[in-house]
């Protein structure tokens, strides 16, 4: 059903995307991520863009990013929600598409998020990811972990989109969270949802779209670990968000592959 609306949508009809990607220190995963980004953006019928936001790299990640034909810009201080702020600022697509620097868009998903967005009853949402993992441990991921995630509605940081003005409207992300900047988003939107009569929407897993994002922190901190400091953080005080120190697993120094 969704594809016959898709060619239903002339080209006038599909929202402007932006695609904003936070990179710090990124040169051996944004190469890759923005190649999966221009081939989604080339199979999308509407017009997009691509915003790298450059969060005081010291390495090529900038040069990278602007040789790929990415806008570029920079934000000097080394905190997710600021550069993804900084992203949002310089867009001008009604719907925003928030990416991790590690993550890869296959397939017709942004597509599927002009769908969603062109009906008018969907303010934003997710979809489903997956590690690039092979075996049980990608199977828990994809469907164990998303599913759980799914029946919760909750949206995870490799992959967020949203309507550009609800987004200004609820205040974008929270610049005095340095982790689970995401999860502060996605209540506050589905609070702005609510209001409006509209739909937080995760879109489920198919082979047509896919969301495949880096399992490295599994190589750094191991399965565990990784979910032991994600515990630690997000079923704790939001005091621990606000302090960078306490926020290592997500700025800890980017390892080459």
């Amino acid at each position: 059903m969704s594809t016959i609306y898709n060619k239903m949508l002339s080209t006038k009809d599909k929202p402007i995307l932006s695609i904003i990607i936070p990179a710090y220190n990124e040169e051996a995963y944004i190469a890759p991520t923005l190649a999966a980004a221009f081939a989604a953006t080339r199979r999308y019928e509407g017009e997009s863009e691509i915003i790298v936001v450059d969060n005081n790299s010291t390495d090529q990640t900038r040069a990278i990013a602007t040789a790929s034909g990415a806008k570029v810009i920079f934000e000097a201080k080394n905190q997710i929600a600021r550069a993804r702020n900084a992203g949002a600022q310089a867009a001008r697509g009604q719907c925003l598409v928030f990416v991790d620097a590690d993550t890869l868009l296959e397939g017709d998903i942004l597509d599927k998020v002009a769908t969603n967005m062109a009906d008018g009853k969907v303010i934003g949402g997710g979809a489903w990811t997956e590690p690039d993992l092979a075996g049980g441990s990608a199977w828990l991921f994809k469907y164990g972990v998303n599913m759980l995630l799914a029946l919760g509605n909750v949206t995870v940081g490799p992959f967020l989109y949203c309507d550009r003005e609800a987004f200004l409207r609820v205040g974008g992300f929270d610049e005095t969270l340095y982790a689970a900047e995401e999860f502060s988003l996605a209540r506050r939107l589905k609070e702005e949802a609510r209001k409006q009569q509209k739909q937080w929407r995760i879109i489920k897993f198919h082979p047509g779209h896919r969301i495949i994002t880096s399992s490295r922190k599994f190589g750094r901190f191991g399965g565990l670990g990784m979910a032991l400091s994600n515990a630690h953080l997000l079923w704790n005080t939001q005091r621990k968000l606000r302090n960078k120190d306490e926020c290592g697993f997500w700025y800890a120094q980017r390892k080459p592959k």
